[in-house]
């Protein structure tokens, strides 16, 4: 069950015009793109695209009560946001997807933000998402599922609300806290352990911890990187309950499948190298060039020295390949032996060439 929660408006503004422009949408549109075209034509700022894209989503969306409890598992954003527009329905990752779907189709800088949080006092080890975005250089976190409404007696009520609209990171804290420190948006972010206990006296003292270009550098990070960044961060921060433990969990997990994909790869990459190696073997076997004589040496010698580059191509991609999985360690291995056999037989049949060549 989930309940309101007040923490205030960073904006004081009056959105009333841009609300009922919002609920003008037609019920015909069914794309983001043609949603957040409509939502924001004739609105000539951020703040206003961002209220208009808020609005509609709390006011069309509803809580699925029954996806609350449910271990249905999405990988791709687009099925969170394919979900939500069909079913006009989801939970807090649905509110979220469809919302930062909405954002970049209207040009509005945003960001899905996972972590956990407090209502009413009470600590929710559950994982939650919400959003942020950027508006004059300046973060705002918004969170739209609580805007639509509260779960009551395990129904949803729907009741829009203003006070999770662009709310300054340092109120929003009080409540959300991400898995990774730097979508607090805060020169010193507090530990989970202080979150946890409802203790924020960090707040208060001076830091360095420059989350700015953290975020900054993301788009330029591997996925693998990128990985093993937050992971270091949300170690550095203490982990201090069974959720940050499943969040570590899960991300070693991505880490290994990721650089598993890297992995296969590199050795497929390997694979296609040394097969183009035999390719350009067997071309010149099968063209009726394979009969040996100090005419045709030079020409076989020029094969089997492209030949052998390739296959040492592949054998030095398939030696920098490092990876924890048995099944494709094994396949490597394998292949390594198939690359020394091929190379002794172009050795071998250099040699003979080699001697064709000086009659």
């Amino acid at each position: 069950m989930f309940t309101l929660y007040s923490i205030g408006l960073t904006f004081g503004a009056d959105f009333s015009k841009v609300d009922k422009h919002a609920e003008s949408v037609l019920g015909n549109l069914k794309t983001t793109k043609e949603i957040a075209r409509y939502l924001t034509r004739n609105l000539n700022n951020t703040t206003d695209k961002t209220r208009a894209i808020y609005y509609w989503i709390a006011r069309n969306i509803r809580y699925d009560v029954d996806k609350m409890n449910s271990n249905t598992f999405y990988t791709d954003p687009q099925e969170l946001v394919d979900y939500a527009l069909t079913n006009r329905a989801g939970v807090c990752s649905h509110y979220s997807a469809l919302f930062q779907a909405l954002c970049q189709s209207a040009g509005v800088q945003s960001y899905v933000i996972d972590g956990y949080i407090r209502q009413n006092g009470k600590l929710i080890l559950a994982g939650h998402s919400w959003n942020a975005v950027i508006i004059g250089n300046q973060f705002y976190d918004i969170d739209v599922t609580w805007a639509a409404g509260y779960v009551s007696k395990n129904s949803f009520v729907q009741k829009f609300r203003d006070d999770f609209f662009l709310v300054n990171p340092a109120d929003f804290i009080k409540t959300h806290i991400p898995f990774d420190p730097i979508w607090q948006f805060s020169l010193n972010p507090i530990t989970f352990k202080q979150f946890d206990t409802n203790n924020f006296k960090k707040q208060e003292n001076s830091a360095r911890f420059n989350f700015f270009d953290s975020i900054k550098m993301i788009p330029t990070l591997s996925p693998v990187e990128r990985l093993k960044r937050e992971k270091l961060r949300i170690i550095n921060s203490g982990i201090s309950n069974k959720l940050l433990v499943e969040r570590i969990s899960d991300l070693s997990a991505n880490i290994d499948n990721e650089e598993l994909k890297i992995a296969t790869n590199s050795f497929n990459q390997a694979v296609g190298m040394f097969n183009d190696g035999v390719f350009v073997y067997n071309k010149y076997i099968t063209s009726g060039s394979k009969i040996l004589n100090p005419k045709t040496a030079q020409k076989f010698l020029a094969v089997l020295n492209l030949s052998r580059q390739k296959t040492v191509l592949a054998a030095d991609i398939a030696s920098g390949i490092n990876t924890k999985d048995k099944k494709l360690n094994k396949q490597i291995a394998t292949f390594k032996k198939d690359i020394q056999k091929r190379l002794a037989i172009i050795d071998q049949e250099t040699g003979i060439a080699k001697e064709y060549a000086k009659k």
